[in-house]
């Protein structure tokens, strides 16, 4: 199979992307676990897909970044918590159209300020046309990430007795 092209710089940058993306990995997880109520990245993803609109099964666990069953589990937690709603539709009993309650609602916009915050106060010694640039570039990303499923993960290996 032939190698990719690259851009010259796409290396260098893959590299920055490499270093800092954990880094804000971190953040965003510290920011989630001390919000109230706490959420993890998968919830707080799974909320913010739910409330762009109707997505369902693989998808919403794509979007999620978890498996199918992380997911199935993930909604039940996330039922419990009284944030979203599971609607049974009465010709297809495997699917289940879901919905944010008022409660997810208001916990996904207070999450989304707080990360919106927390993480604008890294920015703000940055000049206003990097910071513009910076998220015209990020907006590129996501659109390029959403719609490229990430590798497969590697096969388990057996476990030694």
């Amino acid at each position: 199979m032939p190698r990719p092209r690259h851009h010259p710089n796409g290396r260098q940058a893959a590299e920055k992307l490499v270093r800092t993306a954990p880094l804000v990995s971190r953040w965003i997880e510290r920011v989630l676990a001390a919000h109230d109520p706490p959420l993890t990245v998968a919830q707080y993803l799974a909320l913010q897909a739910i409330a762009d609109g109707k997505v369902v099964g693989a998808e919403l666990a794509r979007r999620a970044a978890v498996s199918p069953a992380a997911m199935s589990q993930l909604l039940t937690a996330l039922e419990d918590a009284g944030m979203l709603t599971r609607d049974r539709l009465e010709d297809d009993r495997r699917r289940q159209p879901l919905s944010l309650t008022d409660h997810g609602t208001g916990t996904l916009r207070s999450a989304q300020t707080a990360l919106r915050e927390r993480l604008a106060g890294l920015l703000v010694d940055m000049p206003r046309a990097e910071t513009d640039a910076l998220a015209r570039l990020l907006e590129r990303l996501e659109a390029s990430l959403g719609g490229t499923p990430p590798p497969p993960r590697p096969p388990r290996r057996p476990k030694r007795p």
